[in-house]
């Protein structure tokens, strides 16, 4: 029995390999015609930091780039399905795509992307780079079958009751897809395999291309296929925002990754992290079991069922504000500088998001853009997974940089829409609060749809304002028109990650709009409590200590500011020092377990502040005396009527230092966590400005946030 070279399956029946391609020819031509020429072209593809060099296979042959496609096989469980599935449509990779035997197609399911190919094989063309490296490429099926009947004739020749390989030598195939070359066993001494060479040979054989046929795909892993079946069934889902910049990173010539490539790499870290805790709880829940079985001979203790999966989806609204054809990218390319063209691209591509955003009617836009994806992909993704609601599964947002601006307001549309209808009390049992009437707040005309006012609290409130009159703002978007469409469900949990939250809250005055709930909140309280004698006791199951966050919340379960600027400090009344706001809380899955140079740090920082408390003992002596004088001769003012307040002047503002020390915070906006700002545990060596630069494009490869992301997934499944 001779042997073969080629052959990585040797099994009967040969099992169909399927795989795709992302690049069509067509797009390698086009660069190709668009070089100055060749030498360029191909300093540029040898760069090692080419972003082709590391993305795509190209092979180069007689000095010049041919435009061969690189196909890769898909899964092996999903290679499976479709070989079963007789032709059908196969959900494939978890159900984020949809395989199309009969049209040769994958479709994505939850991302705008193009189709790409699919193909069956079970021959290839090994196309040799070096000595070390090779392409495969499928051989299509129409050629496939008959280059197995050759090689099948040629083991039964070559075979003991064989009548020999002599003939089978002699006869060649002509492959149908590609007419020029032909298929014929080869022998070199002792060795046999299948060539692939031109139907027309030249003298000796001199500078003839041929390749060898290989049978089968060989052994094959994809990143992340095992942990991903080893879980159980998705039972949560995620959308998740991007911010700015988006529009740069999908460019082909840069080499950073964009957010759907940073959710795939995310999703692979996360399943192998909660596959890792599992196995490791089954290997001390077995270890344990073995010891008790030596006591006793029941051995009927369950183990633990595989986690469920969590499914990132990511919702692209850059493409939809910057379309080539859009007026706006017409006269901006117009107006753009060609020279120092890197700086003009991240002004263009990555500062100019912030600036659309600002801008009513784009605002507008994006936010209808993201409402409406959400919407078609919460209604894709329960059809793609029909049990996934019956099950309990639940949805969560997730927002990037300026996403989570764009998060934080698709929920206050939502809040608005929630509340603007609720009633507050009815004719048998109003709701009469003691509290001062909410001052007037002027509606924007960019907010408010024709003919209509609305001075409630809520996004259509607009920020305006004069030394003489009381400011309000808003805690929502300001939008050309009224938007009516929200998402269709409340978020188990909300995070914002590199979060400009507080700084858009900020300039949108929702300070002064969350002092007043709180106010109105203090209002009702008291009025409350049954005591009609103003100088005798609240009874003593009234709390009478006053209300220090504000009550406003979103509607989410639990959101979590992983920040740059804060929230928290915004949720407390004005007056409050800087240095008596609570600290944020350290990134970590209970909230409390920090590593141990984390804890050194705060050890010394608190050492540090008591220090400085002692040297500030006097001082802070002189203030509280001033302070306590200044109160005493303002209540003997108000007592004797001296105080007269002139027409349009301002309330004395409330003297908030030092209410909340040593007082838990408790922020409603939080939901079940009570706290918002959240922050990375810095590293062992750590520079403070090169941390900030490069946390906010790595929050989706930290592991302290993927850490956190899995404890917080995980009570879906209780």
């Amino acid at each position: 029995m001779p042997l073969w070279e080629g052959i990585e399956d040797a099994s009967t029946m040969l099992p169909r390999i399927w795989l795709t391609r992302t690049k069509d020819s067509e797009f390698y031509c086009e660069l190709l015609e668009g070089t100055p020429n060749v030498e360029t072209f191909m300093s540029f593809l040898c760069d090692s930091k080419s972003f082709w060099r590391q993305h795509f296979d190209l092979c180069v042959l007689n000095g010049f780039a041919l435009s061969d496609d690189v196909w890769k096989p898909l899964r092996k469980i999903d290679c499976k399905a479709l070989n079963e599935s007789r032709g059908e449509e196969v959900l494939i990779e978890g159900g984020r795509s949809t395989a199309d035997p009969k049209n040769g197609t994958i479709r994505f399911n939850f991302v705008n992307r193009p189709p790409t190919k699919l193909m069956p094989a079970t021959w290839f063309t090994k196309e040799e780079k070096s000595s070390k490296e090779f392409v495969l490429q499928p051989l299509p099926e129409v050629d496939s079958w008959q280059v197995e009947l050759l090689y099948q004739n040629a083991v039964r020749a070559s075979s003991s009751l064989g009548e020999g390989i002599e003939d089978i030598l002699k006869e060649e195939i002509i492959l149908e897809s590609d007419p020029g070359f032909k298929v014929v066993v080869w022998r070199a001494g002792s060795v046999l395999s299948m060539k692939k060479r031109p139907k027309t040979s030249r003298l000796f054989s001199f500078g003839e291309v041929q390749h060898t046929l290989q049978r089968g795909y060989g052994q094959y892993t994809i990143e992340g296929e095992d942990d991903e079946n080893a879980l159980g069934p998705v039972t949560h889902a995620v959308f998740v925002i991007h911010g700015i910049g988006e529009a740069m990173w999908a460019k082909d010539d840069v080499n950073m990754m964009t957010t759907y490539d940073e959710l795939n790499l995310l999703r692979t870290t996360f399943n192998k992290k909660k596959v890792a805790s599992w196995r490791s709880l089954i290997v001390h829940l077995v270890s344990f079991i073995k010891d008790e079985c030596k006591k006793c001979e029941k051995q009927k203790q369950k183990l633990p069922e595989p986690p469920n999966r969590v499914e990132f989806i990511p919702i692209e609204w850059y493409d939809k504000v910057r379309s080539p054809s859009h007026a706006l990218m017409t006269s901006l390319n117009a107006v753009t500088l060609r020279s120092i063209p890197a700086l003009r691209s991240i002004a263009n591509d990555v500062i100019f998001d912030v600036l659309m955003y600002l801008t009513p009617e784009f605002c507008g836009v994006i936010l209808d853009s993201v409402t409406t994806q959400i919407i078609e992909l919460y209604s894709t993704f329960q059809r793609v997974h029909p049990f996934f609601i019956p099950s309990g599964g639940k949805f969560s947002l997730i927002g990037h940089s300026l996403g989570s601006v764009i998060a934080w307001d698709v929920l206050s549309i939502l809040k608005d829409n929630i509340e603007r209808d609720v009633p507050k009390g009815s004719a048998d049992d109003p709701i009469i609060l003691d509290a001062p009437a909410s001052p007037h707040r002027a509606p924007s005309l960019t907010s408010l749809d024709k003919g209509v006012t609305d001075n409630s609290i809520g996004y259509k409130a607009y920020a305006k304002g004069s030394e003489s009159e009381n400011k309000h703002g808003t805690w929502g978007p300001c939008l050309p028109k009224k938007m009516t469409r929200t998402i269709p469900f409340i978020p188990e949990m909300t995070v914002f990650l590199g979060s400009p939250v507080g700084l858009f809250l900020t300039l949108r005055g929702a300070h002064s709009v969350f002092d007043e709930m709180r106010a109105v909140a203090e209002a009702e309280r008291a009025s409350l409590i049954p005591c009609d004698n103003d100088e005798a006791e609240p009874p003593p199951v009234f709390n009478v200590n006053p209300i220090i966050c504000s009550p406003f919340s979103l509607p989410t379960k639990a959101l979590y500011n992983i920040f740059h600027p804060r929230i928290e400090p915004l949720l407390l009344p004005e007056g409050v020092a800087i240095q008596d706001l609570p600290p944020p809380i350290f990134l970590s899955p209970d909230g409390k377990s920090v590593r141990l140079h984390v804890k050194a740090r705060q050890v010394g920082d608190q050492l540090f502040r008591n220090l400085g408390s002692l040297s500030n003992i006097f001082d802070k002596s002189i203030e509280h005396a001033a302070a306590a004088a200044a109160a005493a001769d303002a209540e003997a003012a108000r007592k004797l009527g001296s105080i007269e307040s002139s027409k349009g002047d301002r309330a004395q503002r409330p003297i908030f230092e030092g209410c909340i020390k040593d007082r838990e915070m408790l922020f409603k906006l939080g939901g079940n966590t009570h706290r918002v700002d959240f922050q990375i545990q810095p590293g062992v060596i750590d520079n403070e400005y090169l941390s900030a630069v490069t946390a906010h494009s790595s929050y989706f490869c930290n592991d302290d946030v993927i850490d956190f992301l899995i404890v917080n997934t995980r009570t879906s499944e209780a």
